[in-house]
């Protein structure tokens, strides 16, 4: 238990601090609360590969052909959710790596993995989440396919300057830094 004179110190110690003044600072402490980008509001992150989330994406808009705007969007939603989904299974496997560095204990082994349980528990939240996401849009895109026109045709994206990542696509990233990880 803590004594009155350290609670005193904390309290005078936490007066103190003004918060990061740096701009590197600032960047730094904005990221304290990002663990694994699981939830980030970009669809690919800067440090994965944004052509292989345009490939992924066109796949699914080849395979599914959508004919409508709001069947494109059901579709790039779907790619979405399959390249969260995708993070999340990284994720977990990098969890689980880290906490199994060959140890001998038993007992050491099973508290590590007490642990790491805790942490995967909220990844496997996330992916059924985007499993759910995805499934709702697959059905809702089915049930759209069915009105559409015998005769209609294929749409394609255009998005000049709309970025799938959620930074300015014709400004180059500012560096590491700039990463969520």
């Amino acid at each position: 238990m803590r004594t009155d004179a350290q609670i005193e110190a904390s309290r005078v110690n936490g007066a103190k601090s003004q918060g990061p003044v740096t701009a590197e600072g600032k960047q730094k402490s904005s990221q304290n609360a990002v663990t694994h980008g699981l939830s980030a509001r970009t669809i690919v992150l800067c440090n994965e590969d944004h052509a292989l989330f345009e490939q992924l994406e066109q796949d699914y808009i080849g395979s599914l052909r959508p004919t409508t705007a709001l069947e494109l969007h059901i579709v790039q939603r779907i790619a979405e959710a399959h390249w969260r989904m995708r993070r999340a299974w990284a994720v977990e496997t990098a969890l689980t790596d880290r906490s199994n560095p060959r140890l001998d204990d038993d007992l050491r082994t099973a508290k590590a993995q007490e642990q790491v349980e805790k942490q995967i528990e909220s990844v496997r939240r996330s992916v059924a989440g985007f499993e759910r996401t995805q499934d709702r849009d697959l059905a809702e895109f089915h049930r759209l396919r069915k009105l559409r026109p015998p005769d209609a045709q294929p749409i394609r994206p255009i998005r000049p300057g709309v970025s799938n990542t959620g930074r300015d696509s014709t400004q180059p990233l500012q560096g590491a830094e700039s990463c969520i990880v």
